[in-house]
């Protein structure tokens, strides 16, 4: 049996909406010594978007991934 303790840091958060050609997304950022480390588009609004428009989910998914701007004027 192997035992191991794991410390986990959680990133503060919060969130943006950047136009994309298929519509408003909702993007997380999560932010590390104040300095944003991830972006993460929301789910449900990709899924709802690539569902309307026939595309794959992760073409909407990258195009809020491209929309987002560390300036914030997305």
């Amino acid at each position: 049996m192997r035992v191991r303790w794991q410390q986990r840091q959680v990133l503060h958060r919060t969130f943006q909406t950047v136009p994309t050609p298929y519509g408003a997304v909702t993007v997380k950022l999560g932010y590390w010594q104040g300095q944003v480390v991830n972006v993460q588009p929301e789910y449900e609004d990709c899924a709802r978007l690539a569902q309307q428009a026939g595309v794959a989910l992760a073409d909407v998914q990258a195009a809020a991934r491209a929309a987002w701007s560390p300036d914030g004027s997305a």
